[in-house]
């Protein structure tokens, strides 16, 4: 296991604890086009007793990006997919509906292993060429959970949940269906439209609630009132877990210390508070003490962190002593 993939581990079993405390927020994802390939696919395009190679891991566990790319041939155009391993019984091909219609392929949005009734392409390696009758969807978006994820999270298999994005193009995002499972790693799965539609980067962190119960979203039972908030003092860069930052009136460290706005992160609402402080969106953030001790005043208890950012000896101490956990963004 690399560091990546422990950083990754780690996050997950924070966030489940914090689910069971009520505060349910899940990594995502958005995944680009891509094709998963049968073997019998594999060696009709790469050669006999071909078998593909990994480039990376994802996420999901056996899940990984391979070295291979083929060509999709389409009533309109090309276009290159990356094949995502392992073999699956069936090939299939994932589009946006923004490739679906540069490519002028009909676009049916279906959950993966779907296929029937869908479109069909002709997948290419330079002579080599595949013919298929159907396999072409665009991905039905899904939240995946193992067992004692779902479990910490109070969710099954098949349930549907919505997606709360925060930042300057906020958006719920609707009916994410709950895929859980002993294959299954906690993270949502989104395309690259519905990421780019509400500005959302890959590894940014959500909210969840019920399926269409939007007032979740803006009505969180712990809200802070209204007269005990001030406007919105900055908004962190684009790409953070969330964008819009708030200093409730009441907190003098806060009217003090204005550069450490990004204290009070409204992942349920403007109004509300939450257990997790998100400083990745920030480059080369300098961490003190301080900043520690204020977020426990807030009562945060997960601060995350980009790669570049700063941490003082003090500030780590102080986390160890307080009991919050400093998690850098993957």
């Amino acid at each position: 296991m690399d560091v990546n993939e422990l950083r990754g581990v780690v996050l997950r079993i924070v966030l489940s604890e914090v689910a069971r405390q009520g505060e349910r927020f899940v990594p995502v994802t958005s995944s680009n086009r891509h094709v998963h390939l049968c073997q019998a696919d594999v060696e009709r395009l790469f050669g006999d007793g071909y078998r593909l190679t990994k480039l990376r891991d994802l996420a999901q566990p056996g899940q990984y990006a391979c070295h291979e790319t083929v060509t999709m041939e389409c009533p309109k155009g090309k276009t290159t997919l990356r094949v995502v391993g392992p073999v699956r019984k069936e090939t299939q091909v994932e589009l946006s509906y923004t490739d679906c219609f540069k490519l002028g392929v009909k676009p049916v949005l279906r959950m993966s292993g779907e296929t029937e009734g869908s479109p069909g392409c002709v997948l290419s390696n330079e002579s080599r060429r595949v013919v298929l009758t159907r396999g072409v969807i665009v991905a039905q978006r899904h939240l995946h959970m193992s067992p004692a994820e779902a479990s910490a999270y109070g969710l099954r298999d098949g349930d549907a949940v919505s997606l709360v994005v925060e930042g300057a193009r906020a958006a719920i995002i609707r009916h994410l269906v709950v895929r859980s499972g002993e294959a299954h790693s906690l993270e949502a799965h989104i395309d690259k439209d519905e990421a780019n539609a509400c500005g959302l980067s890959d590894g940014q962190l959500c909210r969840i609630i019920p399926d269409g119960d939007a007032s979740l979203a803006t009505k969180p039972k712990d809200s802070v009132p209204a007269s005990a908030m001030a406007k919105p003092v900055a908004a962190a860069g684009t790409g953070n877990a969330v964008l819009h930052t708030y200093m409730p009136t009441t907190s003098s460290a806060v009217q003090k210390n204005p550069s450490s706005a990004a204290v009070e992160v409204a992942m349920k609402a403007p109004e509300a508070k939450t257990t997790i402080l998100d400083l990745s969106g920030e480059p080369r953030r300098f961490i003190a003490e301080e900043d520690v001790l204020l977020a426990e005043k807030l009562k945060h208890r997960l601060i995350r962190y980009a790669s570049d950012a700063i941490i003082t000896p003090l500030a780590r101490d102080a986390a160890s002593a307080k009991g919050i956990e400093l998690i850098e963004r993957v």
